[in-house]
Parts: structure tokens; sequence; C-alpha cells
């Protein structure tokens, strides 16, 4: 089982807890469903609107900031992203707000600018 499976996982057992109170109109084996895929797309619902699988980088022209993807700070795989430190190697950004692209090697990123609210 991986984290976000066992992640997933303590949620669905929260809203199975929450969904115990109104066991007179719910059935035990239907809970169970209700709470896995209310889980599954309260998760789908957080990755999203802390943008998706990808890192988000915010310049304003001097310094930036770097936001890891929602899994990876679940799980405590920022600890091991080398991202950081190889934007902080490269050319400064201009200003903006941008979506890093992975490229097949791991020292090749796209940066792709985002509208200020998406």
């Amino acid at each position: 089982m991986s984290q976000m499976d066992m992640i997933t996982a303590l949620v669905s057992e929260g809203i199975q807890k929450n969904l115990r109170a109104h066991r007179k109109y719910i059935a035990a084996g239907e809970r169970r469903g209700i709470a896995d895929d209310s889980a599954s797309v309260a998760i789908a619902v957080l990755i999203e609107m802390s943008g998706g699988h990808h890192h988000i980088v915010r310049s304003d022209g001097e310094t930036f900031t770097l936001q890891h993807p929602l899994t990876e700070r679940l799980t405590g795989d920022l600890l091991d992203c080398d991202l950081l430190r190889h934007i902080y190697r490269g050319d400064r950004i201009p200003k903006g707000r941008y979506r890093v692209l992975m490229n097949d090697d791991d020292t090749d990123v796209d940066l792709i600018p985002l509208k200020e609210f998406e």
C-alpha cells in the first residue's frame, strides 16, 4: 500500500465514522463504498486545487518561491526533491507564476506561465 493509498484509507475511515451517525438511513455495506468514493474525490479535489501534480513557481523577478505538489507534501517526498536546487542554479525567472513540467532528464524542466487566477 502506497502512502497516498494509506492517506485515502484514513480519509475514508473518517468519512465512515461520520456516516455511522446516519446508520438508520444508510446500510453498513453502503457506508464503506460511499466513504471510499468520497475520499477519492476529496483527495482529487485537494490535489487539483493546490496546483495538481505539478510544482508551481512564483517569481517577483528577483527571487522565487516553489510550491511542491500536495502528494509530495503529504508523503514527505519533497525532502528528496532536487527541483529547488536545479531552479536556484538556473537563470533568473521573469516575474510571474509558472507550472513546472519535468522532462525525461530531471535537469531539464519547462516553466509554463499560468494565469494569476486559474
